[in-house]
């Protein structure tokens, strides 16, 4: 295949791509051009007579010339077992990546490059921080060919233990994952609103908030001078009147987060498709920005999957799929299949860890210190601390009423959470059950942890209990609260089944 690709000599992206990196360049200028000049300086800017129009023309031709530099140094190849990448227009950067080191190969499509046709080309190498090699316009044919060239360079050298050690866990070397799957989850509109609507507003609508609060506090001079005169004029009416906009910008805020959630959703998970196979997930999904995900079994260090109210009333479960990578990162590439039924959820898990249900499984519960905790955390303190302020601004006696209803609610959560926690293992699995409202369920397998830790506070000394840290390389998870000599056993046990397994945490 190499000869196919030609990849023995360097090879530069499609043509096209000249137009994908200049809207890419001009489209930093004019955020950089706004942010410093148009919002420090206004609209009658000028500098050497020129104005907006005759700047614009010639930052234009600039990042045109800039771009077509960009367009012809930017080369790849392959050279021995690495491939490697040359760019730099003022600086050449030379990266070389072992095939070794990869581990997925994905697609991207932005709205620039539907617009010309051509898709950009994403690989993720073990143990980086980021993306090392982004190659941004390739044709559709190539960037496929190139895809499956560097999983094929990749499992082609590992070595005959690799291999034994990946059969034993029932993982094919094989990445060749869209052939032989199967179309698992489709998401069509009427889907896509119901994931829209069961999100968490309250997230989104703070989110954006803060988006648009840090924008309007970096454009504030601009966008308030044509308001000034009415914002004087009516200052002293909207300070008299807070009463009445307190609950008007309350339902304004639900509404705008319901719609930014609906928006976001629809943005990422347009024409979302899920498959499944033998070796792996593959999915593809998104509106503007289409990206392709590939992700071998052998990546996936352990699954979790949770719903809220709204998502368990329509019947269904948004799985996380943890993989290895920086944890710094991880939840930002972090991909997440929404809408998916209990039968649907059972068979990748069915799929993926056959073994699941083989074995008896010992059961463990946290001490009732967790419920105790939380109570006083969520509930006793910050309602003490009102009821304080309600006495020190000397307010009516019906103001109170509303606390010890809130404190019941309180610890009414509070032990249905302490009674809802609990993790079950068996010889190779681990599976950690928590939450009450928002249940969440993680299954992981005993190898891939990589590190286990047991810690114990001030407090948890004097009650006998501990804390157990699971450390994986997708990042790590807790399990609180668990008596002490039931957590040490398990440290050890877990310990020796992480040093005596054969099997391969990748």
């Amino acid at each position: 295949m190499t000869d196919s690709l030609n990849l023995h000599k360097p090879q530069r992206q499609a043509p096209l791509g000249v137009a994908v990196m200049f809207v890419q360049n001009l489209r930093r200028a004019i955020n950089i051009f706004v942010a410093v000049v148009v919002v420090n300086f206004g609209r009658d800017f000028s500098i050497l007579g020129l104005g907006y129009l005759e700047i614009a023309y010639i930052i234009s031709t600039f990042f045109l010339i800039f771009s077509y530099l960009q367009y012809r140094r930017f080369t790849f190849y392959v050279k021995g077992d690495n491939f490697i990448i040359e760019k730099g227009v003022l600086k050449q950067d030379k990266i070389s990546v072992p095939f070794g080191r990869i581990q997925t190969v994905n697609t991207r499509q932005n709205l620039v490059q539907q617009l010309f046709n051509l898709v950009g080309l994403k690989i993720d190498t073990a143990g980086s921080v980021q993306q090392e090699i982004n190659i941004p316009a390739l044709s559709k044919s190539y960037a496929q060919a190139l895809q499956e060239f560097l999983m094929e360079q990749r499992y082609e050298l590992q070595n005959e233990e690799d291999v034994k050690l990946q059969e034993d866990s029932e993982v094919d070397i094989t990445d060749s994952i869209r052939e032989e799957s199967s179309l698992l989850l489709s998401i069509d509109i009427p889907m896509l609103l119901k994931v829209g609507l069961t999100q968490n507003h309250l997230r989104s609508g703070l989110v954006l908030f803060a988006i648009v609060n840090g924008y309007f506090w970096q454009y504030e001079d601009l966008l308030l001078q044509p308001l000034e005169p009415y914002l004087a004029e009516t200052a002293e009416s909207f300070l008299t009147s807070w009463l009445i906009l307190l609950p008007i910008t309350v339902v304004a805020f639900l509404v705008v987060s319901v719609l930014s959630s609906l928006v976001t959703t629809i943005l990422r998970y347009f024409g979302f498709k899920f498959y499944l196979g033998e070796k792996g997930l593959s999915i593809e999904s998104g509106l503007f920005a289409r990206n392709a995900f590939h992700v071998p079994f052998r990546k996936i260090q352990y699954f979790k999957w949770e719903a809220n109210p709204l998502q368990a009333l329509l019947g269904y479960r948004t799985l996380r799929v943890k993989q290895a990578g920086a944890e710094a990162i991880n939840d930002k590439k972090l991909i997440a299949i929404p809408g998916l039924a209990p039968k649907q959820l059972l068979k990748i898990l069915n799929q993926r860890y056959k073994a699941r249900k083989v074995g008896r499984y010992s059961y463990f519960k946290p001490h009732i210190l967790l419920r105790n905790q939380r109570f006083f955390v969520f509930g006793l303190l910050p309602i003490s601390v009102l009821g304080a302020l309600f006495y020190f601004q000397n307010l009516v006696w019906w103001t109170y009423l509303p606390l010890p209803l809130i404190l019941i609610l309180c610890f009414f959560w509070s032990t249905s959470y302490w009674q809802h926690y609990h993790m079950r293992v068996n010889a190779n699995f681990i599976e950690l059950k928590k939450g009450y409202f928002i249940p969440k369920r993680i299954l992981l397998p005993v190898e891939k942890i990589q590190n286990i830790a047991l810690n114990q506070s001030f407090l948890q000394k004097q009650r006998g209990i501990g804390t157990l840290v699971l450390y994986t390389a997708a990042g790590s998870e807790r399990v609180s609260h668990l008596p002490y000599e039931e957590s040490l056993a398990l440290y050890n046990y877990l310990l020796y089944k992480v040093e005596s397994s054969p099997r391969n945490w990748m």
